[in-house]
């Protein structure tokens, strides 16, 4: 922040477990972590166009699970919605890709969506799209669930911080397991 920011931008502060709980798609935060990963570049799983491209030619766009509800709630023991219904577990994908997703796993629905006639890419290529929502794609081809979580966060954390010009308030942070 610059001295001659309004005061309420120079005392502004960002906590880090806010990520932990940030599930209403119309809170001011939620909305900020959407369009900072537009201005980085976010692409889409499937249609491989930057989002910001997609959402102007009027296609439908939405914010989606990358663990989906129904592998969280199958799996043993199940994952609490608390835990995969927060941000850090939703990016902005198009219908075509979310529906390619469904319930499956995420090393399932990659190779699906790779492999679709009208994708067409190879996984590097998948995991650099995947790098522009913040996501390590290590994770998700191994459906670790929990070492996706965290370093996620950490990513989300690391861009907000950025954008904000400080570091977040460190507090009480969630275990995934």
């Amino acid at each position: 922040p610059a001295a001659s920011d309004p005061a309420t931008v120079i005392a502004a502060g960002f906590q880090a477990s806010r990520l932990d709980t940030l599930r209403s798609r119309t809170s001011a935060a939620y909305r900020g972590l959407y369009v900072l990963l537009q201005e980085q570049g976010a692409r889409d799983f499937f249609w491989k166009a930057r989002l910001i491209d997609i959402d102007r030619n009027e296609e439908k766009i939405d914010i989606h699970h990358i663990f989906p509800r129904k592998w969280c709630e199958e799996q043993i023991p199940p994952i609490p919605p608390r835990v995969y219904d927060s941000i850090v577990n939703k990016t902005a994908i198009s219908y075509k890709a979310n529906r390619k997703i469904g319930g499956k796993a995420p090393s399932d629905y990659l190779k699906q969506i790779e492999t679709d006639k009208a994708v067409q890419i190879q996984p590097a290529a998948m995991n650099a799209i995947l790098q522009t929502h913040c996501i390590s794609s290590e994770f998700l081809r191994t459906n670790d669930f929990n070492g996706f979580m965290t370093a996620r966060k950490a990513t989300l954390l690391s861009l907000v911080e950025k954008a904000m010009g400080k570091v977040a308030v460190q507090n009480g942070e969630m275990n995934y397991e």
